[in-house]
């Protein structure tokens, strides 16, 4: 089988033939199964090292701001600073949380084709667990979509709730 050739079946079955229509060598089964696991591995890290930056990225602002209180906040552009750095500070975890949501479907993705390609090849049926392979045997199956990713997703929106609450805290100090 040519590589071309070879693709062509591979995305013919992937995308609604069943695996009778379309017979893939056992060897290419496990090559496919193994490509979509490790990228969603792949994805996974890419998420956790994203998140774990921007985080970080946000506590900092988090202390600057908290240091830049103790210290100038009787200076003009006191107030200014404050909310610049809150805005930055949203606009962080509003990235994160897009960021998140986009990697969260890749990975369902590659989690829906590799339950497809072990439903279709019983020796990979007990990597996924019968449950998800025989789910993924339906025509319309889609993986769910990674609950770790709407756990991050939730971390990335509290700390958007810090810096708003915090510039709402500071402008009404100000403003009294």
């Amino acid at each position: 089988m040519s590589l071309t050739n070879g693709k062509a079946m591979v995305h013919k079955w992937l995308n609604g033939s069943s695996p009778t229509e379309v017979s893939l060598a056992p060897e290419h089964k496990l090559e496919i199964f193994k490509f979509y696991q490790e990228a969603a591995e792949k994805t996974k890290v890419h998420a956790w090292s994203q998140t774990t930056w921007i985080l970080t990225l946000n506590a900092g602002i988090m202390v600057f701001s908290l240091s830049f209180f103790a210290e100038y906040r009787t200076a003009p552009a006191f107030l200014f600073i404050e909310v610049l750095s809150a805005g930055v500070g949203v606009v962080l975890s509003g990235f994160l949380i897009y960021l998140l949501y986009e990697l969260g479907k890749h990975i369902r993705n590659y989690w829906t084709q590799s339950n497809r390609i072990a439903a279709g090849y019983a020796p990979l049926r007990r990597f996924v667990g019968e449950d998800n392979a025989k789910a993924a045997e339906r025509p319309n199956y889609c993986a769910k979509y990674p609950a770790f990713c709407i756990r991050l997703q939730m971390l990335a929106a509290l700390f958007v709730v810090a810096h708003v609450g915090w510039a709402i805290v500071l402008a009404s100090i100000r403003i009294a």
